[in-house]
C-alpha cells in the first residue's frame, strides 16, 4: 500500500493584518462546524444502512478538512481520514479504505478505545483484502487498547475467523471461546452463544479434542442461546449445534437441537433444511416413520422454492426410510423422483446414488433385470468416485446377475456365496441387522464400510431383517461431519464485518471516537439460503 504523497512545505507568507487573521479563523470555525455536521450525517446514514449517503458525507468532510490551515489540520484531518477509510471498507472498497486508515496513523503506543478502533478498522481492511496474516496482526494490536469485555470479544471473534480461513481450526477454537466469554461478560448472550457454537465447530474440525470436551462446549453454546432474548440468528445456531451432536453420533441430542431450530427458521428454504436434518437424525436412530414424515415435508418445501438439488436429496432420504419400512414400491417411486431432480440440477452424485437405490429397490421387488440396468447406470456415472464405491457397485452388479441367472434355474441358489464366504441373501445384498449406534468413546467416529445415500447407509446395505437365513454383518456408521461454508470457509460471522466510524468533533485521544457496533454477526440468515450439505447429508443453513 503506497503512503500518502507528502505535502509541499509552502514559503513563509508575508505578515497579514490582524483583521485578515480573524476572518480566516472565523472561516475555519465555520468549516469545522460543517465538518462535524457532515460527520454526524454520515454516521447516521451508515447506521441506517444508507452506505452511499454516508460515503458522500464523509468525502465532503475529508475535503473540507484538507483545506484547513496547516497549524490546525492534523487532528481533524486524521479523524476524517479514519471515518472515510472506514466507510470505504464498509461499502466494498477496502484498498482505498486501507490507505486512508493508515493515513490516520494508528499509534501502537497510544491507549484508549479510539486507538483500538483504528487498529480494528485497519484489520478489517486487510481481512477484506484477503491478507489474513496482516489482519491477525492488527486485530491482535487492537486488543491491547480494548477493555476485556465486549470490544475484545469482537476482535477475538474476527481472529478466530482468520485462523479458520487459514485452515488452522485448532487456533481458531480458543480465540472463539475467549470471544464468547467476553461477550457474555458484556451482557451479549446471543453473540456469546454464536461464538461458542463456532468454537465447537472448530474443535470438531481440528480432531484434537475428546467427545466430552466438545459436548461441554456445545452445551454451553446451547445454554447461552436459551438465555438470549434476541431470536434472529438462533435458528441457524441451533441447527449448527444439532450438526455437532450428529458428528459425535449423539443423535437424540441432535434431534432436540434441530427441534429448537425448527420454529426459528421460518423461511421455506431454512425450514426445509432443518426438516431434512431431523429426518436424517431419525433415520440414524431407526425411527423411520418419523424420518419419512420429515423428509416428505422437506421435499415439498424444497420443491415450492425451486431448489431441485435439495429436493432430490430429500427424495433419496425419503426413499431410504420407506425401504426400511418395507414399502419398496414407494421407495422405488421416490428414487425415481430423486433421479429426475438430480438430472435437472446437474447433480452427478445424486444421479448415481439414485440409480443405486433403484437397483436395490428393483432387487427387493424381484425385478433383477431392472436391477442390473440401474446398477450398470450407477457404475457408469460414478467413475470419479473413490475406488471403494466402484468396487461396491461391481459387487452388487455381480450379485444381481447371479440371482437373475439363478431365477432362470441356470445355477442353484444355495451355491451363491460372496467372496468372504457369507451366504448371499435373495436380492443380491447382505443384510446389516444392526442399527446405527451412538459411540461416545472417540472424537472422530468410524466410517461406514457400506454404501450410503449422502451419508446414510444405502438401502441394500441395511437389508430388512425379515429375510430368513440372510447373513447379518455389522455395518459401521459414518458420523456426520460439520463443515463451514465454502471458499468462504469462514465461521458464521463470515467476512471482516462493519468498520467503526468516529466523530471529528471528538478528536482528543481520550474521546470515544468509535461507533460501537458489537452485535455479531451482522448478517441474518438468507431467506432463500444456499445450503452446503455435509458429508453425511446433514445441511448447514447459510
Amino acid at each position: 500500500m503506497s503512503s500518502p504523497t507528502p505535502e509541499v512545505i509552502p514559503q513563509e507568507p508575508e505578515p497579514e493584518p490582524s483583521s485578515s487573521k480573524k476572518k480566516k479563523k472565523k472561516k475555519w470555525l465555520q468549516q469545522e462546524a460543517t465538518i462535524q455536521a457532515l460527520t454526524r450525517t454520515g454516521h447516521s446514514a451508515l447506521r441506517a444502512g444508507q452506505n452511499q449517503k454516508a460515503l458522500t458525507s464523509f468525502q465532503k468532510a475529508f475535503l473540507l478538512a484538507s483545506e484547513a490551515p496547516k497549524v490546525r489540520d492534523t487532528p481533524v484531518l486524521r479523524a476524517c481520514a479514519f471515518n472515510l477509510g472506514a466507510a470505504y471498507v464498509e461499502t466494498g472498497d477496502p484498498a482505498r479504505g486501507l490507505e486512508l486508515l493508515l493515513r490516520a496513523q494508528p499509534e501502537e503506543k497510544a491507549q484508549g478505545g479510539c486507538h483500538g478502533d483504528q487498529c480494528f478498522n485497519v484489520a478489517l481492511a486487510y481481512h477484506a483484502l484477503g491478507d489474513l496474516p496482516q489482519a491477525l496482526t492488527w486485530y491482535h494490536r487492537s486488543l491491547s487498547h480494548y477493555q476485556p469485555q465486549g470490544d475484545q470479544g469482537e476482535a477475538r471473534a474476527k481472529m478466530g475467523a482468520c485462523y479458520e480461513a487459514l485452515g488452522q481450526p485448532e487456533l481458531a477454537a480458543p480465540c472463539l471461546q475467549e470471544a464468547s466469554r467476553a461477550y457474555a461478560q458484556a451482557g451479549q448472550p446471543q453473540a456469546a452463544a454464536l461464538a461458542m457454537g463456532a468454537a465447537a465447530g472448530c474443535m470438531l474440525k481440528s480432531g484434537q479434542h475428546g467427545v466430552g470436551e466438545v459436548v461441554q462446549v456445545l452445551e454451553e453454546s446451547r445454554r447461552l442461546a436459551d438465555r438470549s432474548t434476541e431470536r434472529k440468528l438462533l435458528g441457524q445456531l441451533y441447527n449448527d449445534i444439532g450438526l455437532g451432536y450428529s458428528q459425535l453420533q449423539l443423535f437424540p441430542l441432535a434431534v432436540e437441537a434441530f427441534l429448537q431450530a425448527l420454529p426459528l427458521c421460518r423461511g421455506p428454504g431454512e425450514e426445509a433444511t432443518v426438516l431434512r436434518n431431523l429426518g436424517m437424525a431419525h433415520n440414524a436412530l431407526g425411527n423411520y416413520q418419523e424420518a419419512r414424515e420429515f423428509h416428505q415435508k422437506a421435499a415439498d418445501l424444497h420443491g415450492s422454492t425451486g431448489q431441485r438439488w435439495e429436493q432430490g436429496r430429500s427424495f433419496g432420504s425419503l426413499a431410504f426410510a420407506l425401504s426400511q419400512l418395507g414399502e419398496h414400491k414407494a421407495a422405488r417411486d421416490n428414487y425415481l423422483h430423486a433421479l429426475q431432480a438430480a438430472r435437472d440440477a446437474g447433480d452427478v452424485k445424486g444421479q448415481w446414488q439414485a440409480c443405486e437405490g433403484l437397483g436395490a429397490a428393483a432387487a427387493r421387488l424381484g425385478q433383477y433385470d431392472q436391477a442390473l440396468q440401474h446398477y450398470k447406470e450407477a457404475l457408469a456415472q460414478c467413475q470419479k468416485e473413490p475406488d471403494f464405491v466402484r468396487r461396491r457397485l461391481v459387487a452388487k452388479l455381480a450379485d444381481a446377475m447371479r440371482t437373475h441367472l439363478a431365477q432362470g434355474r441356470l445355477i442353484p441358489t444355495h451355491t451363491l456365496t460372496l467372496a468372504s464366504g457369507r451366504r448371499q441373501a435373495p436380492g443380491g445384498a447382505c443384510s446389516a441387522g444392526t442399527q446405527a449406534s451412538v459411540r461416545r468413546g472417540a472424537a472422530v467416529a468410524p466410517y461406514r464400510s457400506a454404501g450410503e445415500w449422502e451419508g446414510e447407509e444405502s438401502e441394500d446395505h441395511r437389508e430388512e431383517k425379515e429375510e430368513e437365513g440372510s447373513a447379518r454383518v455389522p455395518t459401521a456408521f459414518r458420523a456426520p461431519r460439520l463443515e463451514r461454508p465454502g471458499a468462504r470457509n469462514h465461521l458464521p460471522f463470515g467476512g471482516p464485518g462493519p468498520p467503526r466510524v468516529g466523530y471529528p468533533g471528538i478528536l482528543v485521544p481520550s474521546g470515544p471516537q468509535a461507533n460501537r457496533s458489537s452485535i455479531w454477526p451482522r448478517e441474518a440468515p438468507s431467506r432463500n439460503p444456499q445450503r452446503r450439505s455435509t458429508e453425511s447429508g446433514f445441511c448447514m443453513i447459510m
